[in-house]
């Protein structure tokens, strides 16, 4: 993809992750995991990625095939969409794929399996995984592609001070904001990135990255960005 063997330096991050003194507890894998949508490239990444030995989250995003997915990376340590308790903190995976189109919407389904597990966990300090951006990045080209319906999506996080983050992957950018108290995070590519900020498509000079996120019992994140050099 645009001059980056995908698979490589996909293959390279793993490695880097299972080298670090402090293995990670869980990885969220936020969309576009496969661009082909074959039944072989879901096998390659679950392949490399269950070297790690920990659970995997995964959601599909626009270039992904969320049959396959659910088929193939839907069995322990993976699970398709859902949700998840770590201690005091639960993990909402919601997919926000849709057939057809780049941007991104969240069906009724997903938005009351959102809202039904909130109030399910009101003691629990919620992190929220998504594909596409559910505010606007400042790229004109990138944010028609957003999350079409994020005003549904706010008008339940709003209701549930427990939020604490949500973070997703399609932007192929680094970015940290906030709104109304909660994180806005969102994750480099294990690829190739976008120019942020750009009003036109323009590919950017930063290397495949990834994304350490550390949550607190306080509710509080610490998190960093690891490139590959």
């Amino acid at each position: 993809m645009r001059g980056i063997n995908t698979f490589e330096t996909y293959k390279a991050i793993i490695e880097r992750v299972a080298s670090e003194e402090h293995k990670p507890d869980a990885v969220i894998a936020t969309g576009d995991l496969v661009q082909d949508e074959t039944r072989q490239g879901y096998e390659r990444f679950k392949n490399v990625i269950q070297k790690l030995n920990v659970p995997v989250h995964c959601i599909p995003g626009n270039h992904d095939s969320p049959r396959i997915m659910a088929e193939i990376l839907n069995k322990p340590p993976f699970q398709f969409c859902g949700s998840t308790v770590y201690e005091n903190w639960c993990i909402i995976m919601l997919n926000t794929a849709v057939r057809w189109d780049d941007g991104g919407g969240l069906e009724s389904s997903q938005l009351e399996i959102l809202e039904r597990t909130l109030k399910a966990h009101p003691e629990h300090h919620t992190l929220i995984g998504m594909h596409h951006h559910p505010i606007p990045m400042g790229s004109r080209w990138l944010d028609g592609l957003g999350l079409r319906n994020s005003d549904d999506l706010f008008t339940i996080i709003d209701q549930h001070t427990q939020v604490k983050a949500i973070t997703w992957g399609h932007v192929h950018q680094a970015s940290d904001r906030e709104r109304k108290g909660v994180r806005m995070i969102s994750t480099p590519s294990t690829g190739p990135q976008f120019l942020p900020d750009s009003d036109t498509f323009i590919m950017d000079t930063k290397p495949p990255g990834y994304r350490w996120l550390n949550l607190f019992p306080d509710g509080s994140i610490e998190t960093e960005l690891i490139w590959l050099s």
